[in-house]
């Protein structure tokens, strides 16, 4: 009788030990297949994140160049990594101005757009009038983040026709393609926009 006793409890042990082995491989099962999808579920996301930046950065710089002014103290320059132009650009108030102090104003400036390959992000950084003709800027603000590379093409009217340059000095441009490379989960992608510039020539 005893020795049934110590069998059963035994045999009893053994069942707790599988049940518990079975209950720890279905949690951890559970843990992995929830980590996994939250891990997509994040990709995508960072993935729509950058797709979302890039349209903000055309929607911005495309703002920018429809407000493109011609002043001979304020030149455009531009290369494949970087353009700067005269605009109007929303900036504190020149102390000399006239207006209160602290004031935001619209007044004629300079707005930069460039790629740092090193930290792979696309700046903008823009100066008001006072700063644009001694050329210099405001602090810059990261608009795009998580890119390869960045691409300006410039084109201008000649008597021939429209041709594409890489590299633009001391005048605008009749319109300006960006083309932003990037990578996600799907491999490396890009995002264009042909942008038409009122004034350029």
């Amino acid at each position: 009788m005893l020795i049934e006793r110590v069998a059963n409890r035994s045999a009893m042990t053994l069942i707790e030990i599988l049940i518990v082995t079975s209950l720890i491989a279905i949690i951890s099962v559970a843990i992995y297949s929830c980590l996994s999808s939250g891990i997509r579920v994040w990709q995508e996301a960072n993935r729509l994140v950058v797709e979302e930046d890039i349209a903000i950065f055309f929607d911005k710089i495309s703002k920018d160049l429809r407000n493109v002014y011609s002043y001979s103290r304020i030149k455009p320059h531009g290369d494949v990594f970087k353009f700067s132009f005269p605009t109007i650009v929303y900036t504190k108030a020149d102390k000399g101005s006239g207006h209160p102090e602290n004031a935001y104003i619209d007044q004629l400036g300079k707005v930069e757009y460039y790629f740092d390959p090193i930290s792979d992000n696309i700046y903008r950084r823009q100066a008001n009038y006072s700063q644009a003709i001694s050329e210099k800027y405001s602090k810059e603000s990261k608009i795009v983040g998580s890119v390869e590379r960045i691409k300006f093409t410039y084109f201008v009217l000649t008597p021939e026709g429209e041709i594409a340059k890489n590299e633009i000095l001391d005048y605008i441009p009749s319109a300006v393609e960006v083309l932003v490379v990037f990578k996600d989960s799907r491999g490396e992608r890009s995002m264009r926009k042909f942008i038409d510039i009122p004034i350029g020539g």
